[in-house]
């Protein structure tokens, strides 16, 4: 049933959720059945490319059909996974999942963590039904899911080690050894799967306080979310040092270590303002579905503080909770915002497919290839912003000289060219390298400027 209502809410909503990264992972998984190197490319994080791209040929909606099957199979895994942790009320979990306020709305969308969150948690299922191969197995390929997923690893290789797994760690880095050797062909270096796509010296978003990600959580779960979150620590600790009936060889490693691991180390890069961090809340979806259970044993801690009272009562403190979460997602502000923000349209995106793209296509309609940096300046144009003969960055203005100027249109955006390669408006303005065309002052402060190269700048035979 949440699925079907979920992939209604995909066919009749036209937002592209998460951003320029969300229709950049698109425009990758959409072009990659034309140009295979997109199946290796390390920042479109190629085991995710794998899977979504047969979607990708529908469209953005495919990959939104993907992605929101994804978070509702992660639910199913996540339930499954906490039975076999012997949790009573496991049943729970993907009301808990999909009562927060973020969560749902970032499945609209192109992003990667919702597939390495199912990853993630299958790969864990996997581990404690006993398949311990096929875990690991799977678990190798989550560094192509999300880079960050790598610290899963240790993780899996402690389980593994503490329960007489020995011969099978290698498994966990099949993965690394397949990659390596198919995209080798393609990038003419076997080692490039320890490329980082990011810059491990710096970040042009800069860096924030170290509790960035704790306070997002509390936006992104709400504040009852948060407390049974807490709660839940605190009955993991309980039962572990006081109850002594949890299994210290596995729950610890292959639930609270992972979500632990990936809090703490997007808090630290972020703090650090290092691998081209932005500070993006929605990294942490990754590790939801251990968070989930971390919840739900928030959830039994209350029953148990209602059973003291009175055992018929064991329910009431549960129940209380979720009531105020559902009130709370109902009435807070950052809910609305999430629906508005990842479901629809921003103001910017509208203003682009209404105004800025019907105005290009129907003055240029010969124009082949546009330079320009904000990925929905691509849909509105119908070109994919992965294709090296649709679409260039503004990095190429330096050598704006050696660009045809017949087939070329550059658009200049108010944000993306101007913090990514630090070029304004001004600068293009006064060097007259480009010859402007239209521009166009859009909502929210956001400005647009077609240009074309001059002629007098063209090369000389």
């Amino acid at each position: 049933l949440i699925l079907f209502i979920l992939w209604g809410l995909a066919l009749t909503t036209n937002g592209v959720g998460g951003g320029g990264d969300s229709l950049t992972h698109y425009f990758i998984s959409e072009l990659a059945w034309t140009q295979p190197f997109y199946f290796f490319d390390q920042w479109g994080k190629p085991f995710f490319t794998l899977f979504s791209s047969p979607w990708s040929q529908a469209g953005f909606v495919g990959i939104k059909l993907f992605n929101t099957l994804c978070g509702v199979l992660a639910s199913l895994f996540t339930c499954l996974t906490a039975r076999e942790l012997k949790k009573d009320w496991f049943f729970s979990i993907p009301l808990i999942a999909f009562i927060a306020p973020a969560f749902f709305t970032y499945l609209f969308s192109g992003l990667t963590e919702p597939f390495a969150a199912l990853v993630s948690i299958v790969s864990v299922w996997l581990c404690l039904r006993g398949k311990v191969n096929t875990g690991f197995l799977l678990a190798g390929f989550l560094p192509f899911c999300r880079s960050e997923a790598q610290v899963f690893l240790v993780f899996f290789f402690l389980f593994g080690m503490l329960n007489g797994h020995w011969k099978k760690l290698p498994l966990l880095f099949i993965g690394y050894l397949a990659y390596s050797i198919l995209g080798g062909f393609f990038h003419d270096n076997f080692l490039w799967v320890f490329d980082s796509p990011y810059d491990s010296q710096g970040s042009v978003y800069g860096k924030g306080v170290w509790y960035h990600y704790l306070a997002r959580l509390g936006v992104m779960l709400g504040v009852p979310g948060v407390a049974l979150a807490g709660l839940g620590f605190i009955q993991f600790f309980r039962r572990w040092f006081w109850l002594k009936d949890i299994n210290w060889k596995t729950e610890p490693w292959l639930v609270h270590g992972p979500f632990t691991a990936l809090l703490c180390a997007h808090s630290l890069v972020w703090a650090l303002g290092i691998y081209g961090s932005a500070g993006l809340e929605r990294t942490l979806m990754t590790a939801f579905p251990f968070l989930w259970i971390i919840m739900l044993d928030g959830l039994l801690l209350l029953r148990d503080l209602s059973a003291m009272i009175r055992k018929s009562w064991s329910p009431a403190l549960p129940l209380l909770i979720l009531v105020l979460q559902i009130t709370y997602v109902l009435t807070n502000p950052s809910s609305k915002y999430y629906w508005q923000t990842n479901l629809f349209l921003n103001p910017e995106n509208k203003f682009l497919k209404e105004e800025v793209g019907p105005y290009i296509k129907e003055h240029y309609p010969d124009v082949t290839t546009f330079v320009m940096d904000k990925p929905y300046m691509a849909v509105a144009l119908d070109v994919n912003f992965k294709n090296p003969e649709q679409r260039q960055a503004w990095y190429i203005y330096n050598k704006a000289e050696e660009v045809d100027s017949a087939s070329t249109l550059w658009l200049y955006d108010g944000y993306y060219v101007r913090t990514q390669y630090s070029i304004t408006l001004e600068q293009i303005r006064s060097e007259n390298k480009l010859e402007e065309i239209k521009s166009w002052d859009g909502p929210s402060d956001w400005n647009f400027v077609l240009f074309k190269k001059r002629a007098s700048s063209a090369p000389t035979p």
